[in-house]
């Protein structure tokens, strides 16, 4: 009897009832949606793999995630509570695959009441390949240009090599690694400098260590011709006079080109010793090279000149001698001769 007095009480006006209850779910509904708010974040994507294998092109930088909640929550939320990130762990073998983006929570953010979060793009394609290790030779990369008058002559590095690792197939082909880049501009000497060995691309990696470079370096070794060098003569006897002889000659050295360049012949660069000369005539002369020890003069040097030589005329034709002498009668008396002086 209470059961059917229940019932008809609940019946009672039910149109009435039925539409306070459908108002009051509406203004619920309402209310719920007043109350939820939504932020979207842009996380960074990384790439996690613990079975060996790794990436071998580019996946998106970073992703879109959205999340919803009451408004109070979402504003205790940072960029920072996020990690987006793709799993490659469970790979066995290479190819392509569409990896799922997972999201986690910072233990800050996940106490909060439960969160809508969703991703955008919800999966990324990748190609993957099994990651092994090498050995490759450091090459140094020395630029620019030495002081005037050097050349590059070698380079070294140590550590000569370094491990590398990375996708299989970019592995295999990568035979050696360039050093960032060592300016020899103007230098004038030996040296050596220290830097680093270059990134090649984002999928193949190795330490960040510090090489030393050796440049060596060379003089420049050139001719160079030297021209009107006045020849010097020698022990040229009182007697005798030069009428005619070839004054000036050419000289072509060979050195290294600074030395050269500041090079001055003197007077006693090229030399002729006439003393062996007693007569008048014509003579060939040797000459004599007054070179320096990182010099060295090319082939086909002027070794004689032809000079001619003459008396020298006399200064004073006439000459008197005088002499005192005693005449027979016994005074004394001056006597003069006179004869030709050279």
């Amino acid at each position: 009897m209470k059961v059917k007095q229940l019932l008809d009480k609940i019946l009672e006006n039910w149109q009435v009832k039925a539409v306070c209850f459908v108002i009051s779910l509406f203004l619920y509904v309402i209310y719920q949606n007043q109350s939820v708010d939504k932020k979207v974040f842009s996380v960074p994507l990384t790439v996690e793999s613990k079975n060996g294998y790794v990436s071998v092109e580019p996946h998106p930088k970073t992703i879109a995630v959205s999340a919803r909640g009451k408004a109070e929550d979402l504003a205790q939320v940072r960029e920072s509570d996020l990690r987006a990130y793709l799993d490659l762990s469970y790979v066995s073998q290479d190819g392509s695959y569409d990896f799922p983006v997972l999201v986690t929570l910072s233990d800050s953010a996940s106490v909060l009441n439960p969160l809508e979060i969703k991703v955008t793009p919800e999966k990324v394609k990748l190609r993957v390949e099994e990651e092994i290790t090498s050995y490759v030779d450091i090459v140094p990369l020395v630029m620019g240009k030495p002081a005037n008058g050097y050349l590059y002559k070698s380079s070294t590095v140590k550590p000569a090599q370094i491990a590398i690792s990375g996708p299989r197939s970019m592995i295999k082909n990568c035979k050696s690694l360039q050093t960032m880049p060592v300016s020899m501009s103007d230098a004038s000497k030996d040296f050596s400098a220290k830097t680093k060995v270059e990134k090649k691309g984002m999928f193949i990696h190795h330490d960040d260590i510090d090489v030393n470079v050796d440049v060596q370096l060379e003089e420049i070794t050139t001719q160079k011709q030297f021209e009107k060098v006045p020849v010097k003569i020698l022990n040229l006897p009182d007697e005798l006079e030069i009428r005619a002889m070839t004054s000036e000659i050419t000289v072509t050295l060979a050195g290294t080109y600074n030395s050269l360049e500041n090079f001055v012949p003197d007077e006693t660069f090229v030399t002729a010793d006439v003393s062996q000369v007693t007569e008048p005539g014509t003579y060939y002369i040797d000459l004599s090279y007054n070179i320096p020890k990182n010099f060295s003069m090319s082939e086909g040097f002027t070794k004689s000149i032809p000079v001619t030589f003459t008396l020298k005329p006399l200064t004073n034709p006439d000459e008197e001698k005088i002499t005192i002498v005693e005449s027979d009668s016994g005074q004394l008396e001056e006597k003069v001769e006179k004869r030709r002086k050279r």
